[in-house]
C-alpha cells in the first residue's frame, strides 16, 4: 500500500533521465531515416526535430538537479523549490526558442495544444519555486513529464508526418 506522502526517489529520477536519453537517441534515428541527408527537410520538420531534442535535454539535466542538491543540503524545501526553478528556466528557455523558431506555417495544431499545457506547467513550476504552491515534488514531476510528452509527440510527428507537414 502506498503511503499517503510519497517522495520521488532517485531511482524514479534516474529512470526519467533514461527515457530522456532514449528520446535524444531516437532523434539520431529520425535524422538518419529522414530527409536531412539530401537537404530536403522542411522548416516544419526542422522545428519538430529541435522540439524533440530540446525538451529531452532539459528533462535529462533537470532530473539530476534534486539529486545534486540533496548532496548539498538536507532541506527538502530548498531542494524541491530550486529543482522547480531549474525546470521552469529550462523549459521556459526552450519554449521561448520554440516560439521564436515557429511560424503559423510550421507549427501544427497538436504543437499549439502542447503550448497551452506548457504554459500551465511553467506557471506551476514557477509558483512552486516561489513557494506559492505546496506541491513541490508534484509540479517538478509534471515539468519532467512535460519534457517527455513534448519530445514523444514530436518524435511521432516526425515518424508519421501529417498531410500539413507533407505539403510544405
Amino acid at each position: 500500500m502506498l503511503s499517503p506522502r510519497m517522495n520521488l526517489s532517485e531511482e524514479v529520477l534516474v529512470g526519467i533521465a533514461g527515457v530522456a536519453i532514449a528520446l535524444i537517441g531516437f532523434s539520431g534515428v529520425v535524422t538518419s531515416l529522414g530527409r536531412q541527408g539530401s537537404g530536403e527537410w522542411s522548416p516544419a520538420e526542422t522545428l519538430q526535430l529541435r522540439t524533440l531534442i530540446d525538451p529531452s535535454i532539459v528533462t535529462l539535466f533537470a532530473a539530476f538537479v534534486p539529486i545534486g542538491l540533496g548532496l548539498i543540503t538536507e532541506n527538502s524545501e530548498i531542494v524541491w523549490r530550486a529543482s522547480n526553478f531549474a525546470v521552469f528556466v529550462g523549459h521556459g528557455l526552450g519554449f521561448t526558442a520554440f516560439l521564436r523558431r515557429g511560424s503559423t506555417d510550421t507549427v501544427l495544431f497538436s504543437q499549439k495544444a502542447w503550448s497551452a499545457v506548457t504554459v500551465i506547467v511553467l506557471l506551476g513550476t514557477l509558483g512552486s519555486s516561489l513557494g506559492l504552491l505546496p506541491w513541490h515534488q508534484f509540479t517538478f514531476l509534471l515539468g519532467l513529464a512535460l519534457g517527455i510528452g513534448v519530445s514523444l509527440q514530436n518524435f511521432y510527428i516526425l515518424l508519421f508526418p501529417s498531410s500539413q507537414t507533407l505539403n510544405e
